[in-house]
């Protein structure tokens, strides 16, 4: 469970995340953390959250974000929302570090989430590029409302569940 104030950091994608409001202290309203990007920091793949907004707030910095067939930068002081059931992704400007606000709205289950892809990509259990293996993947994405927008949400919903029964991440 995330604490309020707890940092946590991937080494593959370069981001650091310190949880300021958890989904135990909003009731599950929402998720709030300071995401820190280092230069060139980039999300492995566009992914999209069928019940869950997500909302960035550059505090410094510059981020580019694709929403949908979109593409935004998004300086200090903007904001963007990334509506449930929009295909989204972001990369860090290649030059500096970036600071952002990140809220999920609502909580859910987003701060396990980070708390084991991290851990994967700390331990060298993921891809060369920070994504999850397949198998990994297949068991995160029904568990954690994170799917891949080209494949059909109904048949991801069906293999995570059929994953995470069977345990068969531990197999692999």
């Amino acid at each position: 469970m995330a604490i309020p104030g707890q940092t946590i950091s991937n080494p593959i994608t370069g981001e650091t995340l310190t949880f300021l409001q958890t989904a135990q202290m909003t009731g599950g309203a929402f998720l709030e953390f300071l995401l820190v990007l280092k230069p060139g920091s980039i999300v492995p793949m566009k992914h999209v959250h069928t019940e869950q907004d997500e909302i960035f707030g550059v505090i410094s910095g510059m981020v580019n974000v694709e929403v949908g067939a979109k593409k935004f930068v998004i300086k200090p002081g903007e904001t963007i929302l990334m509506k449930k059931g929009i295909p989204h992704r972001w990369w860090n400007n290649p030059e500096t570090s970036s600071e952002l606000n990140v809220r999920f709205i609502p909580a859910k289950n987003t701060e396990e989430f980070f708390e084991e892809i991290f851990a994967l990509a700390s331990l060298g259990k993921t891809k060369n590029n920070g994504a999850p293996t397949f198998m990994q993947a297949a068991g995160m994405c029904g568990k954690y409302d994170i799917y891949h927008p080209w494949i059909p949400v109904f048949l991801q919903k069906t293999v995570s569940r059929f994953v995470n029964l069977f345990d068969i991440r531990k197999l692999t």
